[in-house]
């Protein structure tokens, strides 16, 4: 499994109900809602896709499989927009 790691240099900046991904090198950016809001801020804290997944899965009641089908689509995603590095 691969493992994912957010760069510290990202800007996240909270608008309404999302959240602004930046980058400041490279101007790629990208929009989370409220529940990728979530699953990043989780993930940048403890740097593990298995513990986001066990935390979201307690706080909101739904599968940890879910979740961690959920967060790795994300984190695959934002990694092809060049926001994640992904080993």
């Amino acid at each position: 499994m691969p493992t994912y790691k957010i760069p510290t240099e990202l800007l996240l900046q909270a608008v309404g109900d999302e959240t602004v991904i930046l980058d400041p090198r490279s101007g790629n950016y990208f929009t989370l809602d409220s529940i990728g809001t979530d699953m990043i801020q989780q993930f940048r804290e403890n740097d593990s896709v298995e513990a986001t997944a066990q935390n979201m899965s307690e706080k909101h009641d739904v599968s940890q499989a879910t979740i961690h089908a959920d967060l790795v689509g994300l984190l695959n995603e934002m990694a092809d927009q060049g926001l994640v590095q992904k080993t």
